[in-house]
C-alpha cells in the first residue's frame, strides 16, 4: 500500500505515540486511548513539529487527529541534503552515521497486530522503543542543524504540507476515461497487427517476431549477461521506430505502448486516491542529486504529462492534468519559469547574445534553427523549422549528440531527421553557442578540483571539500568521486575514456562524470535555487503552494480575489478555465486556471 492509502484506510489504527514536548523533557509514550485528549491540549499554532519521514507521521496527525503545527520539520529530508541521497538515510542508517546505537523497537513482534493483541511485555518494548526513536530524532536534528541552511526549513515545511494537508481535487471521470483510452489504444494496436499481448510482453517472443521481418534484435550488457536492447531509450528501439518497413515500425511502437503503462497506472492511482479524498502530492525534498525534489508514494506529481503548446497533437486524447482541479472556491495559478535551465546554462557560461535575446523578449530559438537550415527562420513563416530550433536549443545545453537530438525531435514533436542531420543539428548548436561549449571544457577541469584542492569560487557556486556549494547554502555532494581506470573489456567505453575517466557513485551504481554532465548538475541545482526561493516568497504572500513540478509552481488563491480585482497581474488576462491542463493557459504569465 502507498503511504496515503495506508493511512486513509478505514482499518488504520494507531498503537500510540511517543512525544518529546521540549528539549529538557524526556520523551513520553501515550496510548491510542490517551492521544486525542493529550494532543488537543497543546497549542499547535506556535509549534515546530519534527519527525523522521514527516509525510508519514504528519499525515496521521492531520488526517486522524486534526493536528496542524505552525511548522513541520523532517530529519530524513535534512539528512538527504547534508549526507547525500546516494546512501540510505533511514533512521537506523542516520543513527549509525552519527555513532548512535541502533533502534530497539521490536517491529517484528507487532507488525499487523492491534494493540490489544500484544502482550504487556511487547507493549512495553514498543513504548520504550518509540521513546528511544524520538530521543534519537532530537539528537540527530541538533547535529544536522549545525550545517543545515536556515532557508531550507521553509522548503521542507511547504513540501510536507502538499501531502499532509492536501487541497487538490481529482476528477474521477477524467481519470477513468484516460485509463480506458490507454487500454483501447493497446487493444487496437494488437488487433491491427494480428498478435497478442504475450508476443510483446515476452522479450524472447518479441525478438522472434522481429526476426520474421528480417530484423536481428540488438543486445546490451545486463546483470547476468547479454539482454535484448528493448528499452524505450535504447538506440535500437529508437531506430526501429524509423525502420523502412512500416510493419516493423508498428511492432516497435506496439511493444513500447504495451510495456509502457505509466499513463494507465497513474490514472488508476489518482482515480482511487480521489475516491479517498483530496490528492496528496508526495515530493521528497532533495530526492535528486541536484537537490531538486523527486516523486514518491507511487504517484509522481513531478511528471504529469502535458502537451507542448507550440506543437499540440490533437490525437493524444485525454491529458491527465485535466483531472487535477482546484478546491472549492479557489483558482489554480501555475507559475512557469519559462526556459529556466536554458537561460541558466547560457547565463553561467557567459553566452551573452542568447541571454540578451531572452532579456529583450526575442524568439530564442530561431538563431539555431536558422543555422541548422541555412536560411532565416521565423515562427510565423516556418513553424515546424522553428520547432526544430526550439528542441535543439533546449536539448543541447548539456552536450547532447546527434542521436539524442534525433530521439528528442521524434518523441517530443514527431519530427524525423537522418543521422547526418542529427550531427548537423549538434554542430549548429555548438557553432552558435561557443561560450557554452567552452564552459563544458572548463567544467571538465573543475572535476579535478572537486576531487581535491583548495576552495575555489566558480561563478555563482563554490567548490570546497568534495562539494559544490550553492548560493542558498545547500551542497551538491561528490564524496565518492574517483578517477577510474577501466579494464580492457569494460563495455560502452568511448575511445577517449579507455585510459581512464572520472566517476561518482549514485543509488543506481557508478555514473561517469564529465564536463557537460557537471554543467547539467550545476544548472539544474541553480534552477531549483531560483524556483524554491520563489516558492518561499509566494508562500509568504499568503498563497498555498500545492505542487512544485520542476520549474513550475502550482499555487491556489481564493476565487473572490480575482473577481474583486485584487489579484494584480493575474486579473484580466484570460477567463478562468476548469482544469490544470486545459490548453496553454496552464503556462501562465499571469493566467489563472482551475476553477471547480
Amino acid at each position: 500500500m502507498s503511504t496515503e492509502s495506508y493511512i486513509r484506510d478505514p482499518r488504520f489504527e494507531a498503537h500510540g505515540c511517543a512525544i518529546k514536548w521540549r528539549p529538557d523533557i524526556p520523551a513520553v509514550w501515550f496510548t491510542r486511548e490517551e492521544l486525542p485528549e493529550v494532543l488537543n491540549q497543546w497549542d499547535w499554532s506556535d509549534t515546530f513539529m519534527i519527525h523522521h519521514h514527516a509525510q508519514f507521521d504528519s499525515f496521521i496527525e492531520s488526517h486522524h487527529y486534526g493536528i496542524h503545527p505552525k511548522a513541520i520539520g523532517c530529519t530524513l529530508a535534512m539528512a538527504r541534503l547534508l549526507l547525500g541521497n546516494h546512501i540510505p538515510v533511514s533512521l537506523d542508517s542516520v543513527r549509525k552515521h552519527f555513532g548512535l546505537p541502533l533502534k530497539t523497537t521490536p517491529y517484528n513482534l507487532f507488525d499487523g497486530k492491534h494493540w490489544h493483541e500484544l502482550t504487556p511485555a511487547v507493549q512495553k518494548m514498543v513504548a520504550d522503543g518509540a521513546c528511544d526513536e524520538v530521543e534519537s530524532i532530537w539528537k540527530i536534528f541538533n547535529l544536522l542543524a549545525r550545517d543545515f541552511p536556515k532557508s531550507q526549513y521553509a522548503v521542507i515545511d511547504i513540501m510536507n504540507r502538499m501531502f499532509v494537508e492536501p487541497r487538490l481535487q481529482g476528477d474521477i471521470d477524467v481519470f477513468a476515461r484516460l485509463w480506458e483510452s490507454e487500454n483501447k489504444k493497446k487493444v487496437d494496436i494488437l488487433a491491427q497487427l494480428g498478435i497478442t499481448e504475450a508476443h510483446l510482453q515476452s522479450a524472447d517472443v518479441f525478438a522472434d517476431l522481429l526476426r520474421q521481418y528480417g530484423v536481428e534484435p540488438a543486445v546490451k550488457d545486463g546483470k547476468n549477461g547479454d539482454i535484448y536492447a528493448f528499452a524505450k531509450t535504447d538506440p535500437f528501439m529508437v531506430e526501429l521506430q524509423e525502420h523502412e518497413d512500416e510493419t516493423v515500425q508498428a511492432l516497435a511502437a506496439a511493444r513500447l505502448d504495451v510495456k509502457s503503462t505509466i499513463q494507465q497506472t497513474r490514472a488508476a492511482t489518482l482515480g482511487w486516491m480521489a475516491r479517498r479524498g483530496p490528492l496528496t502530492v508526495y515530493l521528497r525534498p532533495y530526492g535528486a542529486k541536484t537537490t531538486r525534489p523527486s516523486g514518491g508514494d507511487r504517484s509522481n506529481f513531478l511528471n504529469l504529462k502535458r502537451d507542448d503548446p507550440d506543437f499540440v497533437d490533437p490525437t493524444k486524447g485525454v491529458n491527465i492534468k485535466q483531472g487535477i482541479c482546484a478546491p472549492d472556491g479557489y483558482l489554480l495559478a501555475p507559475i512557469d519559469s519559462s526556459q529556466l535551465e536554458c537561460r541558466m546554462v547560457n547565463y553561467v557560461a557567459g553566452q551573452n547574445d542568447v541571454v540578451e535575446n531572452f532579456r529583450l523578449g526575442r524568439d530564442p530559438y530561431v538563431m539555431v534553427a536558422s543555422a541548422f537550415y541555412g536560411h532565416p527562420v521565423t515562427k510565423k513563416d516556418h513553424p515546424e523549422e522553428r520547432q526544430v530550433g526550439k528542441i535543439i536549443e533546449l536539448q543541447s545545453g548539456y552536450g547532447s549528440g546527434g542521436e539524442k537530438i534525433r530521439a528528442t525531435l521524434r518523441t517530443k514533436a514527431g519530427i524525423l531527421i537522418t543521422p547526418q542531420e542529427g550531427v548537423k543539428a549538434r554542430d549548429a548548436y555548438r557553432d552558435t553557442h561557443p561560450a557554452v561549449t567552452d564552459y563544458w571544457k572548463e567544467a571538465g577541469r573543475m572535476i579535478a578540483r572537486l576531487a581535491g584542492g583548495d576552495p575555489l569560487q566558480w561563478g555563482p557556486v563554490t567548490i570546497r571539500d568534495h562539494r559544490i556549494w550553492l548560493p542558498n547554502g545547500a551542497p551538491l555532494i561528490y564524496d565518492t568521486l574517483e578517477y577510474h581506470r577501466p579494464e580492457p573489456d569494460e563495455p560502452n567505453l568511448k575511445d577517449f575514456e579507455r585510459d581512464g575517466y572520472w566517476r561518482v557513485r549514485t543509488r543506481k551504481g557508478w555514473e561517469r562524470l564529465y564536463g557537460s554532465k557537471l554543467v547539467e548538475n550545476v544548472c539544474q541545482a541553480l534552477a531549483w535555487v531560483v524556483v524554491s526561493d520563489a516558492m518561499m516568497r509566494v508562500h509568504q504572500m499568503g498563497y498555498r503552494i500545492l505542487n512544485a513540478p520542476y520549474d513550475e509552481l502550482t499555487g491556489a488563491h481564493p476565487e473572490r480575489w480575482t473577481r474583486a480585482g485584487a489579484s494584480g497581474a493575474m486579473q484580466g488576462r484570460d477567463a478562468p478555465v476548469t482544469r490544470l491542463g486545459a490548453g496553454s493557459s496552464a503556462r501562465l504569465r499571469g493566467r489563472v486556471v482551475g476553477e471547480v
